[in-house]
Formats: C-alpha cells, sequence, structure tokens
C-alpha cells in the first residue's frame, strides 16, 4: 500500500499504462496491415496460378482433350500449398477436379464457398475482383478459393452456342496455412517487441525519475521532517534549473528565516539566564581565589613555622642517624632502628621541602619550548624506573603544534606528578598510558590517559585540596596535585580530571598559546598594578 502512494509508482504505472494502449493499438493496426499486405499478395498469386491453368487447358479444352487438361490440373494440385482445382458448369456439376472423387457431383451454391457468387439466388456473370476470392473454413482448415470464369470465346463456338456467355468457372481453392503461420509469427514477433520496449521504457523512467524526482523529493521530505524535530541546520542540495530545484532554494530559505528567528528568540530568551550564569561563575571564581588565597597564607605560615621549629632539629636527627648507620655492621641490633629512623625522618623533610614549595608559590620563569620535547625529557627520567616496567607509554602528538611560553622546570614537575600517580594506578597489573597533545580554542591541550583503578566522583572535587591522597599511608603527602595545580594557575592554565573506577583516569592540562611580548606586557601590567 506504501508503494502505490508513491508518486514515482503512480507516474510509472501511468506511463505504462498509457503505453501499453498505445502499443496495443499499434500491434493491432500494424498487425492487421501487414495482414491485408500478406493475403492480398497471397490473392495476386493465386490468380496468377488460376490465369496460368486456365491458359494451360485453354488449347486442350479447345480440341476436347479431356485427359491432357485433367493431367494439368493434376500436376497443379500437386503443388504445395494447392488444396484443390476443380472446373464445374453453369449448372454447378464438377466437370473436372483433381479429386475424383467429386467429378460429377453438383456443389451447393448456398454453401460458404460459393455464397459470393450467388446469395442474391443468380450466379453473376460479371464479378467485381474483390468477389472473385472468398476466405472459408473447412474441416478446421482456413482456404482462399478464387472463381475465374471460363468465358465463351468464338473458338469454342462450334461445341457451345453463342448464347452463352459463361462456359463454366475454374475455381483454385489454396491452402491458407503458411499464411496463418507467417500472421502468428508477426504476431508473436511485434508482441515480443512490445512488451520488450514496454519494459526497457519502464526501467529507464524508473531510472529517470528516480535521478531527477524521487531523489530531490526524498531529500526533501528527510529535510522537512528534520525541520519538523527542530534541526535547523540544514540545507537541501538539488542542482536543477526546474521547480524541484527552485522548490530546494525555497525550502533552503526558508530553514535559514525560521533558523535566524529560533536563533534571535533563543538568544533573548538566554540572555538573562546567561548573566546569572556569568556573574555566579565570577562571583565563584573570586570565591575560589579568596579560599585559595587564605590556604595559601596559612601554609606560608605554616611552612615557615615548620623551616624554624622543625627542619633544623629534623636536619641534625637525619645527620647523626645517618653517621651511625654508616658505624654500625650488618649484625648490630641496631641497624633496622637506624635504617627505620633515617627512612621516617626523609620523608619528614620531603613533606616539610613539599610545604615550602606549595607555599613558596615561586614567579614562572617563562621561556618558550617545545612542549613536546619537555614530553619526551619527562618521560625519558621515568620509564626506566621500576614502577613503569609493565606499562606501554604510548604518545600521539600533533604536528604542527606551535612553541608555547612557559617555566620548563615547574611544565616538568607537574608532568612528573601526574606520570608519577599514573603509574602508582596501575601498579602491579601494568597498562598502558596514552599522552596526547591536540590544539582546541586557541589554547594547547595535554591529556594523559591511564588503564588504572580509576577513581570515584566523590574524590574528584578534592583531588586538587592539599593534603588530599587516595594512597594508602606513608605512600603520599597528598601535595604534588596541588603543586601541580598552583603551577598550571599560574602559567594562566587550567588542569581537569576525568575518572571512572575500574576504566582509569584522564589529567587534561591547558596551556594558552601565547608569545612572549604578550607575557610580557601581561607582566608589566601587573608591575603597573602593585605601584
Amino acid at each position: 500500500m506504501v508503494l502505490l502512494r508513491s508518486l514515482k509508482t503512480k507516474i510509472l504505472l501511468s506511463v505504462i499504462i498509457v503505453v501499453v494502449v498505445i502499443e496495443g493499438i499499434f500491434l493491432y493496426l500494424n498487425i492487421r496491415s501487414l495482414s491485408r499486405q500478406i493475403l492480398d499478395k497471397t490473392e495476386e498469386e493465386a490468380f496468377n496460378l488460376s490465369e496460368t491453368i486456365r491458359l494451360s487447358i485453354r488449347n486442350a479444352m479447345i480440341k476436347d482433350r479431356r485427359d491432357e487438361y485433367q493431367r494439368i490440373i493434376d500436376d497443379v494440385a500437386q503443388r504445395k500449398g494447392i488444396a484443390e482445382v476443380r472446373i464445374f458448369n453453369k449448372q454447378g456439376e464438377i466437370t473436372v477436379s483433381s479429386d475424383p472423387t467429386k467429378v460429377g457431383t453438383v456443389v451447393d451454391k448456398q454453401a460458404e464457398a460459393c455464397y459470393g457468387c450467388h446469395r442474391e439466388g443468380e450466379a453473376k456473370v460479371l464479378l467485381p475482383s474483390d468477389s472473385k476470392t472468398r476466405i472459408y473454413h473447412r474441416e478446421k482448415q482456413s482456404l482462399l478459393g478464387l472463381i475465374n470464369p471460363i468465358y465463351n470465346e468464338p473458338s469454342c463456338y462450334p461445341c457451345h452456342p453463342k448464347a452463352l456467355n459463361v462456359l463454366g468457372v475454374l475455381d483454385t481453392t489454396i491452402s491458407l496455412e503458411g499464411f496463418e503461420k507467417e500472421r502468428a509469427q508477426i504476431y508473436n514477433r511485434m508482441l515480443i517487441s512490445g512488451i520488450v520496449s514496454v519494459i526497457i521504457l519502464s526501467f529507464l523512467l524508473s531510472l529517470l525519475l528516480t535521478r531527477f524526482v524521487n531523489r530531490p523529493i526524498d531529500k526533501l521530505l528527510a529535510a522537512t521532517k528534520k525541520a519538523a524535530h527542530g534541526n535547523l541546520d540544514q540545507t537541501v542540495g538539488i542542482r536543477s534549473h526546474d521547480e524541484l530545484g527552485e522548490l530546494s532554494d525555497s525550502f533552503n530559505n526558508m530553514i535559514s528565516e525560521l533558523k535566524r528567528s529560533r536563533d534571535a528568540i533563543e538568544e533573548w530568551t538566554q540572555t538573562l539566564e546567561q548573566r546569572v550564569q556569568e556573574r555566579t561563575r565570577e562571583l565563584q571564581q573570586v570565591q575560589d581565589q579568596l579560599i585559595r588565597a587564605g590556604k595559601m597564607a596559612a601554609l606560608g605560615e605554616l611552612a615557615a613555622g615548620v623551616a624554624h621549629e622543625i627542619n633544623n632539629p629534623l636536619t641534625g636527627v637525619l645527620t647523626f642517624s645517618s653517621l651511625m648507620l654508616k658505624k654500625v655492621d650488618e649484625t648490630h641490633p641496631w641497624k633496622k632502628d637506624l635504617e627505620n629512623i633515617v627512612q621516617q625522618t626523609t620523608r619528614c623533610r620531603n613533606i616539610v621541602r613539599g610545604l615550602l614549595d606549595f607555599a613558596r608559590q615561586r614567579k614562572p620563569d617563562k621561556k618558550e619550548w617545545d612542549i613536546h620535547t619537555l614530553l619526551d625529557n619527562t618521560v625519558t627520567l621515568v620509564e626506566k624506573q621500576a614502577p613503569f616496567q609493565n606499562i606501554r607509554i604510548v604518545k600521539e602528538f600533533k604536528a604542527g603544534t606551535p612553541l608555547l611560553f612557559v617555566d620548563a622546570d615547574q611544565i616538568q614537575q607537574v608532568f612528573m606528578n601526574i606520570l608519577l600517580n599514573a603509574a602508582d594506578a596501575m601498579a602491579g597489573n601494568g597498562g598502558t598510558l596514552t599522552i596526547k597533545t591536540d590544539l582546541k580554542d586557541k589554547m594547547a591541550e595535554i591529556s594523559f590517559t591511564d588503564t588504572g583503578c580509576g577513581m570515584p566522583k566523590e574524590h574528584l572535587s578534592k583531588l586538587f585540596a592539599p593534603f588530599f591522597t587516595t594512597k594508602e599511608t606513608g605512600k603520599g603527602t597528598g601535595l604534588g596535585l596541588a603543586i601541580s595545580y598552583g603551577i598550571i594557575q599560574s602559567h594562566n592554565g587550567d588542569i581537569q580530571v576525568e575518572s571512572k573506577v575500574g576504566k582509569g583516569s584522564t589529567f587534561r592540562i591547558k596551556l594558552p598559546i601565547e608569545k612572549q611580548n604578550e607575557e610580557l606586557g601581561r607582566a608589566g601590567d601587573g608591575e603597573t598594578t602593585r605601584v
């Protein structure tokens, strides 16, 4: 039912019906004309044959040599297609016949074969040319009969009265079997030709309709359905100089106007919401900065106190315990205790140093660097270490990445922290660490994707907070990512993290693409502000 509703099907069926009707009329008229021509030719041949027979037996009949013209008639009747040759007199008695059993019999004047001459009750002497032949059927066989009157001539007067106009009739009957076969062959050929032409025409018409009608209409229909569902980011590309092309242009113009109107409405409806979001975001940023400034101030004071109160005694403890460890031999009972003191004291010193680094907030010493070179250098430092032995590192660096204006030492420190965290996440089972660079929105993006254990969502919001760690007690200070965050912020960049438990984590670092003169201008502005 869907197929019958198709425009292509309707046009195709209409054309096929018209073509079939025209082909049928043409076939009928053509077959009728050809049949008439073949029949006329057959009648002409039959007349020539009848004249030949009449002239051949004329002398024999004048001399009354019955055996001679009987032999001529018998010889002619042997030819292919000749059904019967006979001569009968005016009373309808057959005097000579190729069928000896019919000699002496009287024909039925009302029979189909004789009705042409005797239908008005009296035999016609002069017959028009179209009445000398007749077609009739006998025993499921079509026959063509030709009447050729034998007129009374002066040479016949010795035997026949002068008042007698017609002495008899030469009747030649020809089988139309060959004519019927030829007509059937012509009919079959023309019928097959008509069917083939209809099929070819239908196929070509189907292709043309598909190319020039269906496809453009399908495109317009699909675009209309998409537009009805709200998708106005589309155009219909129908390149034709006809009504469908004009319809396509009109549709595109309509879609463009609808999109412009919708965008204008959405812009007006979203203006207030955008302003509220902007103000909220600005307040959130200010709040985050204040919180971070407070943390930095508190940590700065704490770091200063730790430096004065803990660092010096801790250094003394580490120094003397290290000296004592060197003096004792392997069997001394204090050996393990001294090693434990050195290990824990070293850990305390590292924590103090991390606090100092975090609180110090050294101003970056920026220069132009190839970020890929910094990544390669950092990977070279860690890839031979034990935690990376079962980890495959894949680099997908984007060609054409411009030089970045950064502090190489600080950026490498960030890369190092992220690489070490990735190794801890994949510890034991190994995995793949993919380092990828890309350019997005005038920012260079460096992503580190591991296939480690991942982190739950509730940890992501606290990941860059000082002293927050997901590692076991004693294996991390919780300052590495906090320091990394501060470094990236000081470079006017951003660091983000995505993670799923059991699938791994992705750290994305975004750094601005800026030139040295731009950075110097900002630094000058900053100095002026401080003054």
